[in-house]
């Protein structure tokens, strides 16, 4: 972001009730990120499923835990943990699942107050996993920078297609 005199963002939890926002901006930094890397009929497909209002709702109510970067009460990024879905996982493990920022915003500063925010959310847990497109080099720098090291491989179905991902760990304060 190069307009120094921007506002700051804030980063708060979300809740069920925030459900259309946190679709939004899945939808926008998803599209963002893949269109021209992954297929867009898949991508839409993806969209319109694991980022739907509804489908959000239902994963915080059942436990998952979100946070959203706004600024002047507009969406430019979120965090989402849920348990692990990942075949690397182990008791104790927690995933973060999203985490995405407006690329208006890259280098901001918000991508780590969202990633502070996770991390705190993640409390009492033994690690951190997550999954990330093998070909985002700019996630996967982000994250080494963050203490995450790969871990195994898995495939992501995105709208019926199959991608390859990295999954990644790191370790946890559990105190």
């Amino acid at each position: 972001m190069t307009d120094t005199a921007a506002p700051e963002a804030r980063i708060r939890a979300a809740t069920a009730s925030d459900s259309a926002r946190l679709s939004l901006i899945a939808d926008a930094t998803f599209l963002e990120t893949f269109a021209g890397m992954i297929d867009g009929d898949a991508l839409v497909a993806h969209c319109e499923t694991a980022h739907r209002p509804a489908f959000v709702a239902r994963l915080l109510q059942s436990g998952a835990k979100a946070w959203l970067a706004e600024i002047d009460g507009a969406p430019v990024g979120y965090a989402l943990l849920t348990e692990p879905e990942l075949d690397a996982a182990v008791s104790g493990d927690i995933e973060l699942k999203k985490i995405y920022v407006l690329s208006r915003f890259h280098g901001s500063g918000i991508a780590g107050k969202l990633f502070s925010a996770a991390l705190e959310g993640a409390h009492g847990r033994s690690r951190l996993l997550l999954g990330v497109k093998d070909d985002n080099h700019r996630a996967i720098a982000f994250y080494g920078k963050q203490g995450f090291k790969q871990i195994a491989t898995r495939q992501f179905d995105v709208g019926g297609k199959l991608y390859d991902d990295a999954v990644l760990a790191r370790a946890l304060d559990r105190e």
